[in-house]
């Protein structure tokens, strides 16, 4: 008897409650992430927006003097590394939302081999050949493809981030006697680099962890 169950896959007459608990979990976890992700990025926006207001307040205070400079470091580095941990953990979520994303697709392939007549009725993608590449989110876009994702919570948080390392790069040169010129095309140089390293960090994450995309956690 307990073979029989066992190998009546989606005939059981449970496997629809099981299917619609998995789906349901799986909108949960996704509900999850995105209210970290912005969390977390309402968080790293507070903290920059205090730095710019106490490096404004420094400022005045020491009449733009090398102590303002020395305070830009410090708070320019904290903001800086917050940005640089959120933008890892909102590639992470990214990554771990396609997962599941991934699995839902799934999990319609199993109502459609149900019932097949749903088919002309689900409109989202369904089964492992539904989207050709649903982790496609930081890996080796196109330049259209590369440009959409500046408008995703990663991109704006990777762009801040560039930013910030262009301020800081500057603000180490100016302690150390630059002139404007020389800043200038530094920290223009240092925000290249470190958008060319956002999304090369982006790559490198989805490439190592593609092959697990459908490999249960």
């Amino acid at each position: 008897m307990s073979g029989t169950v066992r190998d009546a896959g989606l005939e059981d007459t449970r496997a629809v409650d099981i299917l619609t608990t998995e789906h349901w979990s799986l909108l949960s976890t996704r509900s999850l992430g995105y209210q970290e992700m912005f969390g977390r990025t309402t968080i790293y926006v507070a903290i920059l927006s205090g730095a710019v207001v106490a490096l404004a307040l420094v400022a005045e205070a020491t009449r733009f003097g090398r102590e303002t400079l020395t305070a830009a470091l410090l708070l320019i580095a904290v903001a800086l590394f917050v940005g640089l941990v959120t933008f890892a953990r909102c590639v992470a979520i990214n990554y771990e939302d396609a997962r599941w994303v991934a699995g839902m697709g799934l999990l319609r392939q199993a109502y459609l081999e149900m019932v097949p007549g749903l088919a002309p009725y689900i409109v989202a993608a369904h089964g492992p050949k539904g989207d050709p590449d649903p982790l496609r989110h930081g890996s080796r876009q196109r330049l259209s493809a590369l440009g959409a994702s500046l408008t995703t919570t990663s991109g704006v948080v990777a762009v801040l981030n560039s930013v910030l390392a262009g301020s800081l790069a500057s603000d180490v040169a100016a302690l150390l006697g630059a002139t404007l010129s020389p800043l200038v095309l530094l920290g223009v140089a240092a925000s290249l680099v470190s958008a060319v390293l956002h999304v090369r960090y982006a790559a490198r994450f989805r490439w190592r962890h593609a092959p697990n995309a459908h490999v249960p956690a």
